[in-house]
Protein backbone atom coordinates (compact mmCIF):
# COMPACT_ATOMS: atom_id res chain seq x y z
CA UNK A 1 0.00 0.00 0.00
CA UNK A 2 2.64 2.42 -0.75
CA UNK A 3 0.46 4.74 -2.79
CA UNK A 4 -2.40 4.69 -0.49
CA UNK A 5 -3.44 5.94 3.19
CA UNK A 6 -6.17 3.80 4.70
CA UNK A 7 -6.84 4.36 8.26
CA UNK A 8 -8.99 1.27 9.15
CA UNK A 9 -10.38 2.22 12.57
CA UNK A 10 -11.86 -0.47 14.57
CA UNK A 11 -15.58 -0.59 15.33
CA UNK A 12 -18.76 0.31 13.30
CA UNK A 13 -18.47 4.01 15.25
CA UNK A 14 -15.49 5.50 13.25
CA UNK A 15 -15.11 4.95 9.37
CA UNK A 16 -12.09 4.34 7.71
CA UNK A 17 -10.48 7.06 5.60
CA UNK A 18 -9.23 6.17 2.80
CA UNK A 19 -7.17 8.79 0.55
CA UNK A 20 -3.88 8.35 -1.81
CA UNK A 21 -0.41 8.55 0.12
CA UNK A 22 0.83 10.88 -2.41
CA UNK A 23 -1.17 13.41 -2.05
CA UNK A 24 -0.77 13.47 1.97
CA UNK A 25 3.53 13.84 1.06
CA UNK A 26 2.88 16.37 -0.98
CA UNK A 27 1.31 18.38 1.31
CA UNK A 28 3.26 17.86 4.51
CA UNK A 29 6.24 18.56 1.71
CA UNK A 30 4.94 21.86 0.81
CA UNK A 31 3.92 22.64 4.19
CA UNK A 32 6.94 22.27 5.61
CA UNK A 33 8.33 24.49 3.02
CA UNK A 34 5.89 27.25 3.85
CA UNK A 35 6.67 26.85 7.49
CA UNK A 36 10.65 27.35 7.16
CA UNK A 37 9.40 30.45 4.77
CA UNK A 38 7.07 31.59 7.34
CA UNK A 39 9.66 31.77 10.20
CA UNK A 40 12.02 33.45 8.28
CA UNK A 41 9.26 36.04 7.21
CA UNK A 42 8.38 36.49 10.94
CA UNK A 43 12.17 36.50 12.13
CA UNK A 44 13.47 39.06 9.62
CA UNK A 45 10.73 41.10 9.33
CA UNK A 46 8.29 40.93 12.25
CA UNK A 47 6.47 44.25 11.07
CA UNK A 48 2.89 45.56 9.50
CA UNK A 49 4.77 44.59 6.06
CA UNK A 50 6.21 41.61 7.00
CA UNK A 51 3.12 39.85 8.87
CA UNK A 52 1.02 41.15 5.45
CA UNK A 53 3.83 39.15 3.04
CA UNK A 54 3.52 36.04 5.72
CA UNK A 55 0.09 35.68 4.32
CA UNK A 56 2.19 34.53 1.10
CA UNK A 57 3.36 31.27 2.51
CA UNK A 58 -0.17 30.79 4.60
CA UNK A 59 -2.28 31.08 1.44
CA UNK A 60 0.09 28.16 -0.34
CA UNK A 61 -0.39 26.16 3.18
CA UNK A 62 -3.88 26.91 2.89
CA UNK A 63 -4.25 25.92 -0.79
CA UNK A 64 -2.46 22.78 -0.82
CA UNK A 65 -4.43 21.65 2.42
CA UNK A 66 -7.96 22.12 0.51
CA UNK A 67 -6.80 20.45 -2.75
CA UNK A 68 -4.50 17.40 -1.34
CA UNK A 69 -4.79 16.75 2.50
CA UNK A 70 -8.80 17.25 2.92
CA UNK A 71 -10.33 15.27 0.50
CA UNK A 72 -11.12 11.71 1.62
CA UNK A 73 -13.76 8.70 0.96
CA UNK A 74 -14.94 7.94 4.33
CA UNK A 75 -16.41 4.23 4.46
CA UNK A 76 -18.81 4.49 7.27
CA UNK A 77 -21.32 1.43 8.51
CA UNK A 78 -24.48 2.66 6.55
CA UNK A 79 -23.31 5.14 3.79
CA UNK A 80 -19.60 6.44 1.65
CA UNK A 81 -19.13 9.55 2.45
CA UNK A 82 -17.17 11.04 -0.48
CA UNK A 83 -15.55 14.79 0.78
CA UNK A 84 -14.23 16.56 -1.84
CA UNK A 85 -12.38 20.10 -1.73
CA UNK A 86 -15.56 22.28 -2.01
CA UNK A 87 -18.61 19.77 -1.60
CA UNK A 88 -19.30 16.93 0.16
CA UNK A 89 -21.49 13.81 -0.94
CA UNK A 90 -23.13 11.05 1.63
CA UNK A 91 -24.51 8.06 0.03
CA UNK A 92 -26.27 5.04 1.57
CA UNK A 93 -24.93 1.62 0.25
CA UNK A 94 -28.10 0.52 -0.31
CA UNK A 95 -28.40 3.38 -2.90
CA UNK A 96 -24.92 2.39 -4.63
CA UNK A 97 -25.49 0.58 -7.98
CA UNK A 98 -22.07 0.31 -8.82
CA UNK A 99 -19.02 2.08 -9.53
CA UNK A 100 -16.75 3.37 -12.69
CA UNK A 101 -13.04 3.20 -12.02
CA UNK A 102 -11.94 4.58 -15.45
CA UNK A 103 -10.71 7.10 -14.88
CA UNK A 104 -11.06 7.68 -11.07
CA UNK A 105 -13.46 6.28 -8.23
CA UNK A 106 -17.30 7.19 -9.15
CA UNK A 107 -20.20 5.93 -7.14
CA UNK A 108 -22.53 5.06 -9.13
CA UNK A 109 -26.57 5.84 -7.91
CA UNK A 110 -29.56 5.40 -9.84
CA UNK A 111 -29.75 8.97 -10.88
CA UNK A 112 -25.99 10.12 -11.09
CA UNK A 113 -22.59 9.21 -10.93
CA UNK A 114 -20.53 11.28 -7.88
CA UNK A 115 -17.13 11.06 -8.29
CA UNK A 116 -14.38 10.93 -5.72
CA UNK A 117 -11.54 14.24 -5.71
CA UNK A 118 -8.73 11.90 -3.61
CA UNK A 119 -8.85 8.91 -5.26
CA UNK A 120 -7.60 8.03 -8.80
CA UNK A 121 -8.58 4.88 -10.68
CA UNK A 122 -5.27 2.41 -11.40
CA UNK A 123 -2.37 3.36 -13.83
CA UNK A 124 0.16 1.76 -15.68
CA UNK A 125 3.79 0.69 -15.20
CA UNK A 126 6.31 -0.97 -16.45
CA UNK A 127 6.90 -4.26 -15.53
CA UNK A 128 8.66 -7.27 -17.15
CA UNK A 129 6.41 -10.35 -18.18
CA UNK A 130 7.44 -13.73 -18.25
CA UNK A 131 9.74 -13.85 -21.02
CA UNK A 132 11.86 -11.36 -19.57
CA UNK A 133 9.87 -8.18 -21.73
CA UNK A 134 9.30 -5.05 -20.51
CA UNK A 135 5.74 -4.43 -20.97
CA UNK A 136 3.11 -1.88 -20.07
CA UNK A 137 1.11 -3.35 -16.94
CA UNK A 138 -2.19 -2.35 -14.55
CA UNK A 139 -0.92 -0.78 -11.23
CA UNK A 140 -4.11 -0.89 -9.30
CA UNK A 141 -4.90 1.36 -6.25
CA UNK A 142 -4.80 0.11 -3.41
CA UNK A 143 -6.99 2.81 -1.83
CA UNK A 144 -9.63 1.91 -4.44
CA UNK A 145 -9.69 -1.64 -4.30
CA UNK A 146 -10.63 -1.07 -0.63
CA UNK A 147 -13.60 0.57 -1.69
CA UNK A 148 -14.28 -1.93 -3.77
CA UNK A 149 -13.82 -4.59 -1.38
CA UNK A 150 -16.03 -2.80 1.42
CA UNK A 151 -18.81 -2.78 -0.81
CA UNK A 152 -18.96 -6.10 -1.92
CA UNK A 153 -18.29 -7.28 1.72
CA UNK A 154 -21.43 -5.01 3.31
CA UNK A 155 -23.64 -6.72 5.59
CA UNK A 156 -27.77 -7.42 4.76
CA UNK A 157 -28.02 -4.60 7.93
CA UNK A 158 -25.41 -2.01 6.02
CA UNK A 159 -27.60 -2.58 2.98
CA UNK A 160 -31.00 -1.95 4.59
CA UNK A 161 -32.91 0.91 4.66
CA UNK A 162 -36.97 -0.20 5.21
CA UNK A 163 -38.62 2.86 5.41
CA UNK A 164 -36.01 4.77 2.87
CA UNK A 165 -35.26 7.18 5.07
CA UNK A 166 -31.75 7.56 3.97
CA UNK A 167 -31.38 9.05 1.29
CA UNK A 168 -28.16 10.91 -0.76
CA UNK A 169 -27.31 13.81 0.71
CA UNK A 170 -24.68 16.50 -0.20
CA UNK A 171 -23.31 19.76 1.28
CA UNK A 172 -20.98 22.82 1.05
CA UNK A 173 -17.36 22.48 3.10
CA UNK A 174 -17.83 25.78 4.10
CA UNK A 175 -15.35 25.62 7.03
CA UNK A 176 -12.54 25.20 4.17
CA UNK A 177 -14.28 27.82 1.82
CA UNK A 178 -14.10 30.39 4.28
CA UNK A 179 -10.46 29.42 4.82
CA UNK A 180 -9.18 29.72 1.52
CA UNK A 181 -11.54 32.88 1.05
CA UNK A 182 -9.49 34.43 4.30
CA UNK A 183 -6.12 32.78 3.19
CA UNK A 184 -6.25 34.44 -0.39
CA UNK A 185 -7.29 37.95 0.76
CA UNK A 186 -4.19 37.71 3.23
CA UNK A 187 -1.79 36.81 0.12
CA UNK A 188 -3.81 39.51 -2.19
CA UNK A 189 -2.33 42.10 0.73
CA UNK A 190 1.07 40.06 0.96
CA UNK A 191 1.41 40.65 -2.65
CA UNK A 192 0.94 43.99 -2.84
CA UNK A 193 3.37 44.85 0.41
CA UNK A 194 6.24 43.14 -1.90
CA UNK A 195 8.52 45.80 -2.74
CA UNK A 196 8.56 47.04 -6.15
Amino acid sequence: MLNSEIDRNSGNEQPTIVRTTSSTVLFFVIAGLCVIGLGSIVVGDFTARGMAVAGIPIAIITVVYALYRFPRVELRHKEIALINPMKSVRIPWNLVDGFDIHFGLGVRTHGKVFSSWPLASKGKKMEKDEHGIRRLMDNPNPAVDTVLDRHSKLSDEELSNPRGERTISSSWNFGIIAALVVAVIWAGFGFAALPS
